[in-house]
């Protein structure tokens, strides 16, 4: 089973934390939340169906798409997108 990730961004002297979980066969989903002062600010939910019908789904798969999306919101928190200032 596939824990997730959690990791703490600091932009611009605020830290976002971003947790990115699998919510399991029964809801094939990717979640991600993206909290700062306890607040969630973002979150984005991918679905993985398309890897279950295609006969692909592995622990590796899975963990991939989860990096990738985790990656892809610390990213945009470095870029500035939920600073307020965009």
């Amino acid at each position: 089973m596939i824990t997730g990730f959690n990791t703490d961004v600091d932009c611009a002297g605020c830290v976002y934390h971003v947790q990115t979980e699998d919510r399991g066969l029964d809801n094939p989903i990717i979640e991600s939340l993206v909290y700062t002062g306890g607040e969630i600010v973002a979150s984005r939910k991918t679905p993985y169906a398309d890897l279950i019908a295609s006969g692909c789904l592995t622990e590796d798969a899975l963990l991939k798409r989860m990096e990738a999306q985790h990656r892809e919101l610390m990213q945009e928190i470095r870029g500035g997108k939920f600073s307020g200032d965009d």
